[in-house]
This record gives C-alpha cells, sequence and structure tokens, in this order.
C-alpha cells in the first residue's frame, strides 16, 4: 500500500537523542525520520524523538539488485518494508500471465497489515530496478508499537488511510469501462506527468491483454491526452484526462 508525505524530512530533523545511555547514530536517526515523515497522517500527532530513535535501532537496510524477489506469496516472516529508493513489483500468480497488485514507489510500506493480522503475504515483490529498502523485523514491528503509543497511533493512521485510498480505487473502478479504467490508472500512477512503467506492467495491472491496451492508449494519444514513449507514458492534459476517467 501505497504511502504519501515522502521528501519532507529536513524540516523535521533534530539532534538524535540518547537512548539506553548511547547516542543514536545520527544517520540512522535521519532514517527513521524520513519514514515517520512517509506515514505522517491526518488523524495522528507526529511521535517524539526517543519514538523515532527507537524506530532507527529496529531499521535494517536492504539492497535488491533488478529481478531480486524481497518477499514470496506466503512469507509469513518477511516483516515490514518501506522503499527507500527504486520501486518493487507487488503481484500475485494469474492463469495466462502476472497480475500486478501495485507498484511500490519511494514511501511506500507493506507487511504492516499482514503482520498485525496474522496473515501471510498474498503475493510477492520483485525489484522492478536497484532499489534500497528499510525492513523491520516482526518482533521489533511488535515492540516499537507496544512500547511507544504514539508510534503506534501513527502507523494505524496511516494504514487505514492506505486502506481507504486502496478501496476507493477498486470502487472506482468497477462497472468502468476499460478507456475509464485505463485513464485512471495512468492518473494514479504518473509521478511529475509521467507514468514510467511500460504497457505490459499496465496491461497486468488492468488484468487485460496488452493489445486492448494499446488500443484504448492510442486513441488517448490521439486526442491530445498523453504521449507513448518506450517504456513510459506522459500526461499531455491531465484535466482532460480526468474526464477520461469519471
Amino acid at each position: 500500500m501505497q504511502a504519501t508525505g515522502v521528501g519532507r524530512t529536513d524540516e523535521y530533523r533534530v539532534v538524535a537523542p540518547r537512548v539506553s545511555g548511547e547516542t543514536v547514530d545520527p544517520e540512522r536517526f535521519h532514517l527513521a525520520e524520513w519514514v515517520v515523515s512517509c506515514l505522517e497522517s491526518r488523524g495522528a500527532a507526529r511521535p517524539g524523538p526517543a519514538a523515532v530513535a527507537a524506530l532507527a535501532e529496529r531499521l535494517t537496510t536492504r539492497l535488491l539488485s533488478r529481478g531480486e524477489l524481497a518477499f514470496r506469496e506466503g512469507d509469513r516472516d518477511a516483516g515490514v518494508w518501506i522503499v527507500r529508493s527504486g520501486r518493487l513489483e507487488l503481484a500475485v500468480k494469474g492463469r495466462a500471465r502476472p497480475l500486478i497488485v501495485q507498484i511500490l514507489r519511494p514511501g511506500g510500506v507493506d507487511g504492516d497489515i499482514q503482520k498485525l493480522l496474522g496473515m501471510p503475504f498474498p503475493y510477492r515483490a520483485r525489484a522492478l530496478e536497484e532499489s534500497e529498502c528499510l525492513t523491520l523485523a516482526p518482533l521489533d514491528f511488535e515492540e516499537l508499537l507496544g512500547e511507544y503509543p504514539e508510534m503506534s497511533r501513527l502507523w494505524m493512521s496511516t494504514m487505514a488511510e492506505r486502506l481507504s485510498e486502496s478501496h476507493d480505487r477498486i470502487v472506482g473502478m468497477l462497472g468502468r469501462t476499460l478507456t475509464q479504467q485505463s485513464a485512471r490508472l495512468l492518473l494514479d500512477e504518473a509521478s511529475g506527468g509521467v507514468v514510467d512503467v511500460p504497457q505490459q506492467k499496465l496491461s497486468e495491472m488492468l488484468g487485460v491483454c496488452r493489445p486492448s491496451l494499446n488500443k484504448v492508449l492510442k486513441e488517448l494519444e490521439g486526442h491530445g491526452l498523453i504521449r507513448l514513449r518506450y517504456g513510459a507514458v506522459d500526461i499531455l492534459d491531465p484535466y482532460g484526462l480526468a474526464q477520461r476517467a469519471d
């Protein structure tokens, strides 16, 4: 589930506190601040330095090469993952081809809901490019939320927001034409006016064959709403595209 609020850490950066008689490594503390900024929610206050330091002590950095698996379907002990850089593709096995559930970008969080519900991952995660992730082991995640109520409130609030966004996205796709679904997907996946996802991946996200999607994209391009190029789609008229999505 994708988190929001990326890129707002510097304004909150403070001196790393002392925990258990030792000063937390400043770089680790800065990473923890970044994670907290990604979790920021309308419904919870920002945790204090002690809670951020506790998060910093528990974070582990994982570097993934392109195509490397972060976790598999059925995994129960993969812990919580936060994408620091790069992208992770979440996908399940389909009858003919994989079905992409979501693409996690920097600031994206996954695994927390599965851990709290005691359920295995229903999909696998694979790095689309060289990626850096921050992870929390299952026990560390439980201890963090149990010992620091302000961190727990923040995490629960952001999970509720992500679940609400996913629900709205699913409902928004029901009963829509492929043109409407494609336009909505492009708007949801765009960053800086660019959808850096190949058409094959987009078709897998919609659960349709590539020729069907390509036909729709060509129509949208013909109306001047988008521009197709290798491995990406440029959004030229977001307002017009939003009208096609409704």
